[in-house]
């Protein structure tokens, strides 16, 4: 793993993306996706935070099919099929597409890798175990400087996708999630595929997604100028900062694995937004001022991303079009 993290720092840096055909090792995670099922718990951890799932995986196109469920702290659940997705929630909060492909990573991070794969290059660095079973490293190194790195475990004998981690152009990991046990069966008959899960809160609040949405540019109220290659908006939302009067709009934008939110408001007399490279609960941050307005950009993904996020958002203000303000460089650099 130390010597993964070594070739990474040696690895990244600005290139330009080139057009590929589907590598091979994730031709083999996609093939593993499309004619293996299986069952088995899954750890995530993201910062200092952690949590434990268990998947079932029936075989089949598109990914085949998968059950996930939460096995600690507040309770969910989901359903998916293709590019339909339910998931289950005590409240109405909305579900990240980047939340829902972590937690189907097997089957759903290769079709996102396949789609991006003009901006990696795939490295083997290594094998080792995951899970009980053989495992092979590889590197996927950013050829662009609007991505991070990821460090990918897949099984020897099938292809299978063990393991995902996101790491930074610092060598950091930010995010990772692995298998801890998995058994690979002939197939999930229908009684234990259906059955419902045991200790389910009573009030579940069922939401129908569909993966990879892209949203119109008519849905958002201003124009936005040309995004990191790859990156589209994916939702636009308007609501009230939480105990407050204030007025949020939120932006998200995905290349299909990065996320980043941008939100815009008028801060409050007295208020000090961000501005410049920052951190907003240990996720990389950059602040600026947006036409007397004050836009809030984070994310999983290199400052580069972020700022060029900032530069693209254009208010509607009678017919014209003002970029934002991007303060001078930090010193700090996340």
């Amino acid at each position: 793993m130390k010597r993964a993290l070594v070739l990474l720092a040696l690895a990244l840096g600005g290139r330009q993306a080139v057009a590929t055909d589907t590598p091979a090792i994730i031709q083999r995670m996609l093939d593993a996706a499309s004619t293996l099922s299986y069952r088995g718990h899954v750890v995530q951890i993201e910062g200092d935070q952690a949590q434990s799932l268990h998947l079932l995986h029936r075989a089949g196109a598109d990914g085949g099919e998968d059950r996930v469920r939460s096995l600690q702290g507040t309770y969910w659940e989901l359903r998916r099929s293709g590019k339909s997705c339910q998931v289950a929630l005590i409240d109405a909060r909305p579900a990240h597409d980047e939340a829902l492909v972590a937690a189907a990573f097997p089957s759903l991070l290769p079709r996102r890798l396949q789609n991006l794969a003009e901006f990696y290059e795939f490295a083997p660095v290594g094998s080792g175990r995951l899970a009980d079973h053989v495992a092979e490293f590889m590197l996927a190194r950013p050829r662009d400087q609007f991505r991070f790195a990821y460090l990918l475990g897949t099984d020897a004998t099938t292809g299978l996708l063990l393991k995902a981690g996101l790491i930074d152009s610092h060598g950091q990991v930010l995010r990772q999630v692995f298998f801890v046990d998995l058994e690979v069966v002939p197939t999930l008959a229908d009684d234990e595929w259906k059955r419902e899960f045991s200790n389910i809160p009573p009030k579940l609040q069922w939401t129908e997604h569909t993966l990879g949405k892209r949203l119109p540019a008519s849905a958002v109220p201003w124009p936005i100028g040309p995004l990191p290659a790859g990156f589209a908006v994916s939702n636009y939302l308007r609501h009230r900062a939480p105990n407050s009067d204030q007025e949020v709009e939120q932006l998200t934008i995905s290349d299909g694995l990065a996320t980043v939110s941008a939100f815009i408001d008028s801060p409050a007399p007295g208020e000090h937004p961000l501005l410049g490279a920052g951190r907003v609960q240990d996720l990389p941050a950059y602040g600026a001022q947006l036409a007397g307005r004050h836009v809030t950009v984070l994310g999983a993904a290199p400052m580069a991303t972020l700022q060029h996020v900032v530069k693209a958002l254009t208010p509607d203000a009678a017919g014209t079009t003002t970029p934002a303000t991007l303060p001078a460089a930090s010193s700090e650099h996340p």
